[in-house]
Parts: structure tokens; C-alpha cells; sequence
């Protein structure tokens, strides 16, 4: 069938008539209103695509020729789906059959449908028009021509609306963005005179836009700023070009000089004819400030001496200076995104680096002394302070730490350290750290119970070495001296040089005389050795004073003077010698010298003699043997107690020859005894623990009792309990060889080691010697009465004989008697005596 042109026409001028004073929504009502009447139909909508074209949202809805409301109808299974951004489609009738999942069309009580798609200028769906009914539709092609052209007229108003939607809303944005902006807009003429200004009182520069327009930018600039920005800016505007970022200063109406930042476009009109600029104006000023003091402090972090390094949150490395790579070695590119423990030097425990957290986390920030290691592995010092960044929000932003090499500083703390405790010449302690060591030496010995000694040297006769070979030689020579002192002291003394020749010493924990004047004779003798300084080979002595705290003094400065004095008296006699500072002192460190010159000469001309004291039958009281001891009588210190040149013997080496003459002695004086002694008769004699240690004391025995024939049995080695204390391997075993022998051995001072008695099923024991400490108050003493009877009754479960010692009285006696102690020995029965006078004492008892 063929379109009927003309009545296409004549419907859509009267289409045009209906709706040519309606625009946007009133003409989208008008057209369903219109169609719904000319088409005779029930319902017209125009709807537009939505939810991403799944969708129609209704502009307008005509129904039984009224407008209604808007609704949303969803595309999928409906007609519509097949006309949006498709083409027209006409369904005459039977509509809800075609369509059984549209669900609206039976509610509505469609039958036939009419539908165009709508499209923009630029062919882009936008959405439909549909014409609705509840009968059957004429099919005329005349209809759903006129249909398409209604659509395209549809559609460019469509777009119209849009495009004054969009100016409405882009019009507003920009009037928004005005109001609340601090930045101006402006406009200019072609000799750059302001027609327009955004400019207010509240604005960046204060003025009101009547007060700008007529002017021009550089009548609101300083006049300098004014002349470098129209120099600047002619080049712009001769070229007519954009310009963005140009920076200027304005005086605001204040007064106040406003940083700003301009940017403008040229304006030109319909013929291409440059009409001025159009741009806007930001205040920078903060920005510049912020600028400059980033400038300051780039360049101060830059110059700075002291390395700065920045971590974030999580303590990786984001920024470092020129001085933290100048410290390190370490570039910034190398750290970056690393973590500081790459500069530890694990030189600092676990609790230091936990130490440190803590602060930071309590306090925000640590400062102090640390050792860190440089990229070549070399451990330095720093002083390093460490800051916490915190931001406004109280946000933890990372850390911010500082630090400086100290390596210098340390070297010249350590040299004035030095400087001022030690002797530049010698490399001794001077006299102020001499001082500080002899107070520290003082209040130890004060809670120790125990005394210091100070020794005061001075060289003899120096001052003529000085003067006649030059300061040179008597610089070493002293250096030398030094040198000696510091090789013959222990390592807890001090040594000090006190100024010229004088030096001095300090020995704490003293516990006797004895301990100091062996040192003092040392540094005398080594002194007095000749001094190799080629091409010169010197002798010189020392005189020594000795003081003692705090015996002599209770303070340092008097000490020192006692000390001193000691000295100028052991130069009055003689020089090359040591004096005592009291007189008592002084005699005992004589005494013990001569003592010991003394016992060299007795043992070399074997100058001793043996007593015997007998040990007799805690039942019979007859002897059944006896016990050898050594006397001395010198022809120059008269008799000396055992007591007295036993430990100096131990102290020197002695004690062995001593010992071994002993045991010969002892062994060759029993070979002689005439017939008449029991077979088991026994001598016993006191070994030295040193005379083991020796480790010759086993082919010593073996020696005599072959040489003297003396039955193995016949002889009894009494050793002290703190040899067997020693837990030697060395010594057990000698023991066990000796005892193999069939030689006794015996346990002498038992009682007296407070210590752990397992040695004694260790130990091949024959016999144990209860102390003469347990018996001299045996009668009274309560306690004492227990331990002698535990002694006996563990020896008697040991199977091991006991030997009382000390017993002067005749109720001792009976008291170990009764409680079945094996031997009794002490003055109640005899004193030692010489074999000649003990040997009738041996006879009587033995008659």
C-alpha cells in the first residue's frame, strides 16, 4: 500500500500547531496527548533508556487521552526491546501472544503495538515511542510513516532539553566554584584594561570588581614587578598566546604584597579579531612560603654536617642527605626502601635495641652513643637522635633520625682521658689516677677486711745519670724503669709515675706483710740489673718506702706522706733497699727476709734435727709407734718453729729438699732401733702436698726402704686434708702407689677441711688424725664431744683407724677411750724429744 504523503503532512502540521509554543517536558506531554487523540489510541508514551539500555524510564505517558505519571518498564520480553536502538515495529494485533512474558501488555489489556526507536543527531539510541491499544490497529503505512517522522522530531527536542540541562548544570558548577573559590576570574581588552572581574572584598586581594574594571593588572603590582611582568608578558600577547603559571606579586587593597598565579587564554571574535584575555588568579602565597621553606630547609638538609634519614611507618629508608652517604658510603639509591639494620653493627645486644624502642614508643624520641658499621664494614661511633613524625591526626608517619661520626670526637676524648690519667712519658697511671684507684683499693678493702699496700720508689742517684748523659738517655732510662715495675707487679696493681724519678705502686688485698715484701724485693733486684741503652750499659738502684692502709693512715695524702717518709729513711740506710713506714712492720719484713736467707743456708748444710712424740694404745697406753718432727735452731734467730719456716719452705721451693731429708732422717734413725720393738711399731711422718706435685715423692720412698730395709707397714705418710681436697688425678695416684707399697697413710688436722669427706672411699686411708682443735676443750665443750664421736664412729664403719692428737689431759683421755677412738698422742704421754731421750721412754713403757 502507498503512502498517502499529503495527509502525512497535514497531521504533522497540525502536530506543530499543538505543540510549537511547549519546549522539554510540557512539549513531550503535548506530543502524547496530541497522538493518543489523532491516532485514536489508549495509550502514547515516550520513554527514554535506562539501567545500561535494559531499561525505559517514561518522559511522558498519555492514557485514555490524559497525562499520567512516569513509570520504569523493563525491556526484556517486551515489544520494546525489539524497537530500541533498533527500528520501528508494528504489531496489529495479538500482541500479548507474541510477547507471553510481558506481563504489562495483559494488565493493561493490550492487543496492538506501535513502537520507533529514538536516535540523536549522532545515531546514538536515546530511546522510544510507543502507541498502545486494546483493539486491533488499521494497518496503514501512511500511520507508521507520520510515527517515524513524530519520532525525529521527538528526538531533537530530546537532545535540545539535554544539551540545556547540561549548560544549566555546567552554569551552575561554575557559579558554585566561583562563590567559593578564594581565586578570581578576569577579563581583558585588547590594551589589557579589566572589562571583568569575579574580584571581592573577601577575595585574595580585597577589591571589588568596580574597582578593578577600567584598570590594568599593572597598576595593582609594585612598580618593578609591574615593568619585568609587561616585559615578560608583550611577547604573550604579540604571539596571542595561552599562557598558565605566570607568577606575580599584587598589592591587595590592604597594602599586603599577594603571590599569584595567572593564567589566561586569548579571546577572539566571530571574525577571528583578537578581542583581549580571559584567565584567572590563584593566591600562592602560602605556597610560596611553603616553597621557600622547603628551599631553606633542602639546602640546609643538603649542607648540613650531620647525616639526616628519613623512614616511613614502616622504617623503610625514604630519604637520606649528601652528609648520610659522605658518613656511610652508602648512596641514597642504595637504601632507599631498606630498613636501618642495614648500618648495624652488632656491637649492641638484644636489651640496648629494646631499650631504645621504648623510649620512642614512650616518649617519642632516643638520643645517645651507638655503633654503627659504614658500607666497607668499619664499626664507628655516632650520636644519634631519633624522632618520631607524628601527624595532625596523631597518624604515626615515621621516624626522623640524626647523627653525626663522633669518631673524632672520641679519639680526642680518649686522648684527654689519657692525657689526663696517664704519664705521657712512661705510659703509666700519673698521680691523679693513681689517686682515684688507691680510694677505690681503700673501700674495697674496707668491706673485704683485707689492707693496701703503697710503695713509694725513688731512683738513687738519677739526677747525675741525667746530667751528665742528657735528658735523652734519662728518658728511656726511665721508660725502662717502668717497663720493670709493670713486669713485677700482678695485674690487679697499679703502677704510677709520680713526676721526675719518683714512681709508685699500689697492691690491694693484702692479707699479709709477707705478700708485699716479696714484691718489694722483686722490683729491688730487678732495678738494680744493668739497663742496655746503646751505646750506654747503666746501673742504678731504688730506695722504697712501704706503707700500709689502714694500718699507717686513713687517707691518701697521708699515706703517700708515711710512704714517702719510709723512703727517705731506707736512703739514710744505704739506698738500694725498702723500709716500712712503722718500725713493727718493718721488723717482721726483716725478720722474714733473714728467715729466709737463714733457711737456705740450713738446708744446705742440713742444720735440722728430728724429735719423736710417741702415739700409744687408747687401751694399753703403751706406744705403738711415733710421729717424726723437724726442729731448727739457727745459731743467728735461735730456735724457729716450724710453724714459722714450714710455710716460707712451701712458699720457696724448699719444702721438697726439706721433706726429703725428713724421710731419710726419720727412716734411717727407726732402721737403728735396737730388738725389742714390736713388729708393727711405725714412725710417721708430715708430708708437704708440694712434695706430690713435684711428682718425685714415690721413687723417694721407694729408695729409702730399700736402702734402709724398713718394712712398708713400719712407716706412716701423714698428708693434710686439703691435698685431698684437690681432687688431682695426679695425686691419687701416687697415693695408691704408695699405699700398694704397703705403706700407711694417714689423714693429719682431720675435721679442719669443711668440705665434702666422699674422698675418704676415694682415697686408700689407713688411719684419720682428729685435729688438736676438737680436743683441747673435750671435757666442756658439747659440740665438740659430737664431732669426735662422729669422726670415730664413721672411721670405725670405714674400717679406718683413729688418731687423737693434743691430749694433755688424763679426763680427754678417758673420754676417747670410752667412745673407742684406736690411738692417743700429746703431752699427757710425752713431748717430742730426741731419739735418744724417747728411746728409754719407749723401753719403759714397752718393759
Amino acid at each position: 500500500m502507498s503512502v498517502d504523503y499529503s495527509a502525512v503532512t497535514n497531521s504533522i502540521q497540525k502536530l506543530n500547531e499543538a505543540t510549537s509554543s511547549k519546549i522539554g517536558q510540557e512539549y513531550f506531554e503535548a506530543v502524547v496527548e496530541f497522538l493518543g487523540q489523532a491516532l485514536s489510541v489508549d495509550y502514547v508514551f515516550i520513554g527514554e533508556l535506562a539501567d545500561n539500555n535494559t531499561a525505559i524510564e517514561t518522559l511522558a505517558v498519555c492514557a485514555y487521552g490524559n497525562v499520567v505519571s512516569n513509570m520504569t518498564y523493563d525491556l526484556n520480553g517486551s515489544p520494546c526491546q525489539n524497537v530500541a536502538g533498533q527500528e520501528s515495529c508494528f504489531y496489529p494485533d495479538n500482541v500479548q501472544k507474541l510477547f507471553p512474558n510481558d506481563h504489562l501488555l495483559e494488565e493493561m489489556g493490550v492487543h496492538s503495538y506501535l513502537g520507533a526507536p529514538l536516535f540523536s543527531s549522532s545515531n546514538k539510541p536515546l530511546g522510544i515511542i510507543v502507541a498502545l491499544d486494546s483493539k486491533p490497529m488499521t494497518s496503514n503505512e501512511s500511520i507508521q510513516a507520520y510515527f517515524d517522522l513524530v519520532a525525529g522530531r521527538i528526538a531533537a527536542e530530546y537532545e535540545r532539553r539535554s544539551t540545556l540541562k547540561l549548560l544549566e548544570s555546567q552554569e551552575k558548577r561554575f557559579r558554585d566554584l566561583i562563590s567559593c573559590s578564594s581565586d578570581f576570574i578576569w577579563e581583558v581588552d585588547e590594551n589589557l584594561i579589566y572589562t571583568f572581574s569575579t574580584s571581592s572584598a573577601e577575595g585574595i586581594l580585597g577589591y571589588l570588581p568596580s574597582e578593578m574594571i577600567g584598570k590594568k593588572p599593572f597598576d595593582f603590582m609594585p612598580e618593578e614587578e609591574a615593568q619585568n611582568i609587561a616585559i615578560a608578558f608583550k611577547s604573550i600577547i604579540d604571539n596571542r598566546r595561552s599562557f598558565t603559571g605566570l607568577e606575580n606579586q599584587v598589592i591587595g587593597k590592604s597594602g599586603k604584597l599577594v603571590y599569584v598565579e595567572t593564567s589566561g587564554v586569548p579571546i577572539f571574535n566571530d571574525k577571528g579579531e583578537f578581542k583581549g584575555y580571559r584567565g584567572i588568579d590563584t593566591d600562592i602565597s602560602e605556597r610560596k612560603k611553603r616553597e621557600l621553606e622547603l628551599s631553606l630547609a633542602a639546602t640546609v638538609l643538603d649542607t648540613a654536617s650531620e647525616a639526616v634519614m628519613v623512614s616511613n611507618s614502616h622504617n623503610h629508608i625514604i630519604k637520606v642527605n649528601r652528609a648520610f652517604s659522605e658518613i656511610t658510603g652508602y648512596t641514597e639509591e642504595e637504601v632507599l626502601n631498606k630498613t636501618p639494620s642495614l648500618l648495624k653493627s652488632g656491637y649492641h645486644d638484644q636489651q640496648f635495641y629494646e631499650n631504645l624502642h621504648r623510649s620512642i614508643e614512650n616518649y617519642g624520641k632516643w638520643q645517645g652513643e651507638i655503633w654503627n658499621k659504614r658500607k666497607n664494614g668499619e664499626i664507628y661511633p655516632q650520636w644519634l637522635s631519633i624522632t618520631k613524625m607524628i601527624h595532625d591526626q596523631a597518624e604515626h608517619q615515621g621516624f626522623v633520625s640524626v647523627f653525626s661520626d663522633i669518631t673524632v670526637r672520641k679519639e680526642h676524648e680518649e686522648k684527654i682521658e689519657y692525657q689526663a690519667n696517664f704519664d705521657a712519658l712512661t705510659g703509666l697511671a700519673n698521680r691523679n689516677l693513681m689517686e682515684d684507684r688507691f680510694r677505690i683499693a681503700m673501700h674495697h678493702a674496707e668491706r673485704e677486711d683485707k689492707k693496701v699496700a703503697l710503695l713509694f720508689i725513688d731512683l738513687d742517684r738519677f739526677k747525675q745519670i741525667n746530667d751528665s748523659l742528657g735528658h735523652f738517655v734519662g728518658d728511656k732510662l726511665l721508660k725502662e724503669v717502668a717497663h720493670r715495675i709493670s713486669n713485677h707487679i700482678r695485674r690487679s696493681d697499679t703502677a704510677a709515675r709520680l713526676g721526675g724519678d719518683e714512681f709508685a705502686v699500689i697492691i690491694p688485698d693484702v692479707t699479709s706483710v709477707v705478700e708485699v715484701d716479696a714484691i718489694v724485693r722483686k722490683l729491688i733486684s730487678s732495678i738494680s740489673m744493668p739497663f742496655n741503652l746503646d751505646p750506654n750499659e747503666l746501673y742504678i738502684s731504688a730506695s722504697i718506702g712501704v706503707t700500709l692502709y689502714p694500718n699507717d693512715g686513713s687517707g691518701i695524702k697521708e699515706l703517700l706522706r708515711n710512704a714517702d717518709n719510709a723512703m727517705y729513711k731506707a736512703k739514710d740506710n744505704g739506698r738500694d733497699t725498702y723500709q716500712f713506714y712503722t718500725q713493727e712492720m718493718h721488723e717482721e719484713s726483716r725478720r722474714r727476709h733473714e728467715l729466709e736467707n737463714e733457711l737456705h743456708k740450713a738446708v744446705l748444710n742440713e742444720a735440722f734435727t728430728l724429735h719423736y712424740q710417741p702415739i700409744v694404745d687408747s687401751v694399753s697406753r703403751k706406744p705403738i709407734g711415733c710421729e717424726a718432727l723437724i726442729r731448727w735452731s739457727s745459731e743467728t734467730l735461735g730456735d724457729v718453729s716450724p710453724a714459722e719456716f714450714i710455710p716460707l719452705a712451701e712458699e720457696t721451693g724448699l719444702i721438697e729438699t726439706i721433706g726429703t731429708w725428713v724421710l731419710n732422717e726419720a727412716c734411717n734413725q727407726f732402721s737403728k732401733l735396737p730388738s725389742g720393738f714390736p713388729e708393727d711399731f711405725f714412725v710417721s711422718i708430715n708430708v708437704s702436698g708440694y712434695q706430690f706435685q713435684a711428682g718425685r715423692f714415690l721413687s723417694r720412698i721407694e729408695e729409702v726402704l730399700q736402702r734402709t730395709k724398713i718394712p712398708p707397714y713400719n712407716l706412716v705418710i701423714e698428708i693434710t686434708e686439703r691435698l685431698m681436697l684437690v681432687e688431682d688425678d695426679f695425686v691419687l695416684k701416687q697415693l695408691e702407689a704408695i699405699r700398694e707399697l704397703g705403706v700407711r697413710l694417714s689423714i693429719d688436722d682431720f675435721g679442719t677441711g669443711y668440705s665434702s669427706l666422699s674422698y675418704l672411699n676415694k682415697y686408700p686411708i689407713s688411719s684419720l688424725k682428729i685435729d688438736r682443735s676438737f680436743i683441747v676443750d673435750l671435757d666442756t665443750n658439747v659440740r665438740n664431744q659430737a664431732l669426735v664421736k662422729a669422726i670415730i664412729a664413721m672411721s670405725v664403719s670405714l674400717g679406718v683407724s683413729t688418731v687423737a692428737e693434743g691430749i694433755e689431759e688424763a679426763e680427754q683421755a678417758e673420754f676417747l677411750e670410752q667412745n673407742h677412738c684406736s690411738s692417743l698422742q700429746g703431752f699427757l704421754f710425752s713431748k717430742p724429744k730426741p731419739l735418744e731421750e724417747i728411746e728409754s721412754l719407749f723401753r719403759m713403757y714397752l718393759g
